[in-house]
């Protein structure tokens, strides 16, 4: 009998050996439709602020810049010592905006931050940041988006925007300050636009690994061009600078190639590409836009250029649908 006593009291002395308290709103904050909130412990708080960033980006889906070595050296009451090693490698693409520490508190030699990330809208955003000044803006393009739309419903006008990118992700510039445009909202810049002299035929829905054709179709004298805009961001050059006189052209060549094949990743039930197309008076520099390929596309995240180019250019768009 002293013999079980002794040993239950000895798995209770083990497990008790040490205790980590948490601050009580310790992951109690609940994210909402206007925030994502992220938490970390660590050593230090700029280590515990990483590690909340870095539960944000999981929660967007998109990552951040950085690579950093925790070392944790915890106390508790009686005395023993908890260490723990660990190593966190985050790759970059995503740079997050709207950040906020609005927690912290240290507990013996831990600390707890709570990170908001502001989760609003695009469109609540730039409403609630900036008062622009009316520049007749008339980008023939981003004036028919919905958010454009929106801004000009509410501003009176359409504020002056550029699109650019920096590390692979977008971002829209109002009065000089840089709005994160995320995934969804990037397929929400993509629209079917019509223009009489430029015309593209294509399927609007088609399944993965489906092969197809686009017909294009410029009714005046000019230089054509075809990019196609994936649902990442990445812009590649189907064909360039084709001078053409009311004439029709056909991507790929039916007598060499079988189509174009849809692609999904494996992880999404579908995907949009943008396809637009050209007439230009002139030729243009198109230097800055990948060719199509076999190759995985890199640095090619040239949107904002290629509606600059929209904007001396006639041009449609279509969007596809790709599906499982």
């Amino acid at each position: 009998m002293k013999k079980y006593y002794f040993n239950f009291l000895l798995l209770f002395l083990g497990c008790s050996s040490y205790y980590q308290s948490y601050p009580k709103w310790y992951e109690k904050i609940a994210d909402n439709k206007n925030q994502t909130i992220g938490y970390g412990k660590a050593t230090t708080p700029k280590e515990a602020t990483q590690l909340a960033i870095n539960a944000i980006a999981q929660k967007l889906k998109c990552q951040i810049d950085s690579y950093i070595t925790i070392k944790r050296e915890s106390s508790s009451k009686n005395g023993n010592k908890e260490f723990v090693h660990s190593q966190i490698k985050i790759t970059a693409r995503t740079e997050l905006n709207s950040l906020k520490v609005i927690k912290i508190e240290q507990i013996d030699d831990m600390w707890f931050v709570a990170v908001c990330y502001d989760n609003r809208t695009l469109f609540l955003k730039i409403i609630n940041s900036v008062n622009p000044k009316n520049q007749n803006f008339t980008n023939p393009y981003l004036t028919r988006t919905e958010l454009f739309k929106l801004l000009k419903e509410y501003f009176g006008f359409y504020p002056k925007a550029h699109i650019y990118t920096q590390n692979g992700q977008y971002y829209i510039s109002i009065e000089n300050q840089a709005f994160l445009v995320t995934q969804q909202e990037f397929l929400e810049l993509f629209i079917n636009s019509f223009d009489l002299n430029v015309d593209i035929k294509l399927k609007e829905r088609i399944k993965n690994n489906e092969e197809f054709f686009i017909t294009t179709q410029f009714k005046e004298a000019g230089f054509a061009s075809l990019f196609v805009v994936s649902h990442t961001g990445s812009v590649v050059t189907l064909f360039k600078n084709i001078e053409l006189i009311d004439a029709s052209f056909t991507y790929p060549n039916k007598e060499k190639y079988n189509g174009l094949i849809a692609k999904i990743e494996d992880n999404m039930v579908q995907s949009k590409d943008l396809f637009v197309a050209l007439l230009c008076k002139q030729k243009e520099d198109f230097g800055l836009f990948n060719q199509v390929s076999t190759e995985l596309e890199k640095e090619s995240f040239r949107f904002g250029q290629l509606i600059d180019l929209m904007d001396r250019c006639a041009f449609s768009t279509r969007i596809m649908t790709i599906y499982r």
